[in-house]
């Protein structure tokens, strides 16, 4: 299945002044498979896998200790370097590969925005472009290979039905792409269940060393219990009697391995609006189900509104990044409780669009908001289960 992500790596990689190509985010969206990708198609590419202890001894912060695993260090060739997370020193020694192997093209993959990680500090600064892999996207899962994205602007309605049908599936059990391409519900469960029962706060516990290993887990589970929802930190600091800070400490790691976004309220005027609030995305619905073991169909299901909610933020995440769209993403609530579930702000030209989202209703964005920016709006749009292949 073609990803939007490798076009925009192989142009990085045929630049004259090439930087190192990290591919950022949450295990199993394929960022392995962008690797072997790559080493398919180059006879001169060398692929190591970090989670493996002997592959990590073979890189070590000296350009000779590098010269004896990688070679000559002025020879051509491709090094791909998968979950870098595990690899002490690991910014000290992509630095020394991008200074000292001038012809070496670089791919390193990590499960964590490890830059903030603390053994990567300042050193890369300068040198490397970095790629957020998401789970499949609609483009991707219809092979859709439109160079542009614009708001509301995908022309063929023909998707539409196609969408339709892949919503019940996708609501329930995510893109993840080996979770999309099994068949078997029963087997999608199990899948889940595996994944966040073992795979996903692997590298976490791991790398960060968490005090509270089962807070950490039950947080995330009443997160996926509020998508949709503005987070009340305090609240939840009082429900499991622990600090606020730490409460807000483990979001902030959730989103740092790439399993959540944050999303926070928009505000010009601070008086009339609430400004400290922010809500969270979870990056794959499925996983989001899985934490709370909830596979019912949507007939079933009380929740479809957040988890279509949940799903087109998704879409305008995944879309900003692989199509460099100059937004960035809030909602907006005032102190009347009036509220519009998306703006999205021009970061060149500062004009807002709102985006009002409901799995079955044709709504327009909120007046209130209309009346208070109504000068900056450049647009507005209502997303539902029927349009919504306008902005896939």
């Amino acid at each position: 299945m073609k990803r939007i992500i490798t076009k925009n790596i192989l142009q990085e990689l045929s630049h004259l002044k090439r930087k190192i190509v990290l591919i950022l985010g949450q295990r199993r969206t394929g960022k392995t498979y962008e690797l072997q990708r790559l080493l398919n198609d180059n006879d001169n590419a060398l692929y190591f896998d970090l989670e493996d202890f002997g592959n990590r001894e073979l890189f070590a912060p000296s350009v000779s200790h590098l010269e004896s695993t990688l070679g000559d260090k002025n020879k051509s060739g491709m090094l791909l370097l998968d979950e870098i997370q595990y690899l002490e020193n690991s910014g000290s020694i992509l630095k020394l590969l991008h200074d000292h192997f001038p012809k070496f093209k670089i791919v390193v993959t990590g499960s964590a925005s490890f830059l903030m990680l603390k053994n990567i500090g300042d050193s890369l600064m300068g040198r490397y472009f970095s790629y957020p892999l998401f789970p499949l996207t609609l483009r991707e899962i219809f092979e859709i290979n439109d160079n542009k994205f614009s708001i509301g602007g995908y022309p063929s309605r023909l998707k539409q039905p196609e969408i339709s049908g892949l919503l019940k599936n996708i609501l329930v059990y995510g893109t993840l792409p080996e979770v999309h391409l099994e068949s078997n519900k029963i087997r999608k469960n199990d899948y889940l269940k595996y994944y966040v029962n073992s795979l996903l706060f692997k590298d976490i516990f791991e790398i960060e060393g968490i005090r509270y290993p089962g807070l950490f887990k039950q947080l995330l589970q009443v997160l996926a219990l509020q998508i949709g929802q503005e987070i009340n930190p305090n609240e939840i600091s009082k429900k499991f009697q622990i600090h606020r800070k730490t409460i807000m400490d483990y979001i902030y790691l959730f989103e740092k391995f790439h399993i959540i976004k944050v999303t926070h309220s928009f505000s010009n005027n601070p008086r009339k609006e609430i400004t400290k609030g922010f809500k969270v995305i979870f990056t794959d619905i499925g996983v989001r189900n899985a934490l709370i073991n909830h596979f019912a169909p949507l007939h079933q299901r009380n929740d479809i509104g957040a988890l279509f909610e949940n799903f087109v933020m998704n879409i305008f995440y995944a879309n900003i990044d692989y199509y460099h769209a100059p937004y960035k993403m809030y909602f907006w609530r005032n102190i009347k409780r009036a509220e519009v579930d998306l703006v999205l702000e021009n970061t060149e030209t500062g004009k807002l669009v709102p985006v009002e989202i409901k799995w079955n209703k044709n709504k327009m964005p909120s007046y209130a908001f209309r009346n208070l920016y109504g000068d900056n709006i450049e647009n507005e749009f209502y997303v539902n289960k029927d349009n919504l292949w306008k902005f896939i």
